[in-house]
């Protein structure tokens, strides 16, 4: 089967990130697939030197230009002989449906965020033109009105893996001894749950917060820490891609508080496959990848993550025996595996009945 995944994504981020990941994952698993994604950023030179990643979208400033994107996108699912155009949000899904018109190719698409489940007039439009969907997690096809299938995130188990800490990065990012750190991963700015783990965790004096991410929130959150008393445990690393398997690896625990634009959640799976420990708050697709009390710790809401957080770091012990469960369950989520599910909903889509 030849498979055409596109994604509206122009920075390693968010469903780009995770679609990226499956197309690779599909490909190992022997499938012809491609990626395609907007051209023009940053995520286009990551990519060039893959011939399987295309810039085939873009940001067409008039609607000529968007015609023509989506007459040449046509072009190339007749001229390369898709037979299945699989889309991820809604600008490339509109895209995509008008595309693939007058061909042969199938459309279908993972939502990836449950705000995406209740579809405005003209997405309805389209929905009613998409052969089958695929969800990020089952919260999401519960509250679309289906039974899946659920198309979670890939982790690499062999990037991110349990490990010898670096104390040469440790001190060279000045992160103290004698603390526990607990990481968390995310872009700053409003929404993203860092205002929340600043809080949670400010009461806990032998906790410092290592902030993964950058955005325009920084300031405000720098100085809600130093308003509750936490300034000097209180890191903020920025955005570290090629460091962020050490990274895991240098904390003790991993706070969850809030989703991203992917609600497959996969920082959690990273931080499970490197051995952590997890403190959660209860959103879509965290209980597709763990269990209150098996790999972690599940909070109600984001009020609750400083007991939840208290209660984790009380125990050592308890924290060990969580990251071994943490691993051995992020390994249900390696290539392979999404690759054998995610090939399974492609044969249900191309059989003479042609929905998931």
């Amino acid at each position: 089967m030849r498979i055409l995944q596109i994604v509206d994504g122009d920075r390693w981020t968010g469903p780009a990130a995770v679609v990226f990941d499956q197309t690779a994952a599909l490909i190992e698993g022997g499938v012809e697939a491609q990626y395609g994604f907007v051209g023009g950023g940053l995520l286009a030179q990551r990519l060039f030197p893959l011939g399987w990643a295309r810039p085939l979208l873009s940001k067409p400033a008039s609607p000529f230009g968007y015609a023509r994107q989506v007459r040449d996108l046509r072009e190339t699912v007749r001229r390369e002989r898709f037979e299945i155009v699989h889309a991820h949000r809604s600008y490339d899904h509109i895209a995509a449906s008008l595309a693939v018109r007058g061909t042969p190719a199938r459309l279908v698409r993972t939502l990836h965020h449950i705000r995406h489940a209740r579809p405005d007039p003209l997405l309805a439009a389209v929905f009613r033109s998409t052969r089958a969907f695929a969800f990020s997690n089952a919260a999401i096809a519960a509250r679309f009105g289906s039974p899946g299938p659920t198309l979670p995130p890939v982790v690499d188990a062999g990037r991110f893996h349990p490990g010898e800490r670096s104390r040469a990065l440790r001190e060279r990012l000045g992160l103290p001894e004698g603390m526990l750190l607990v990481g968390t991963v995310g872009k700053v700015s409003a929404g993203r749950g860092h205002a929340e783990a600043i809080r949670a965790a400010a009461p806990l004096k032998g906790v410092a917060l290592v902030h993964v991410g950058h955005g325009e929130a920084m300031a405000p959150l720098k100085q809600q820490a130093a308003a509750l008393g936490a300034a000097d445990r209180n890191f903020w690393l920025g955005y570290q891609e090629e460091i962020l398997p050490e990274l895991y690896r240098l904390c003790d625990a991993f706070l969850f508080p809030a989703s991203g634009s992917d609600q497959g959640q996969r920082a959690i799976l990273e931080a499970m496959a490197s051995g952590l420990p997890v403190v959660a708050v209860e959103l879509p697709g965290v209980r597709d990848l763990m269990s209150d009390g098996v790999e972690g710790v599940i909070a109600p809401d984001a009020a609750s993550l400083g007991g939840a957080l208290g209660r984790l770091l009380e125990s050592a012990e308890q924290r060990a025996r969580f990251a071994r469960a943490a691993r051995d369950r992020a390994l249900e989520f390696t290539g392979e595996a999404f690759a054998r599910r995610a090939i399974g909903f492609y044969e249900r889509v191309l059989s003479p009945q042609g929905s998931s």
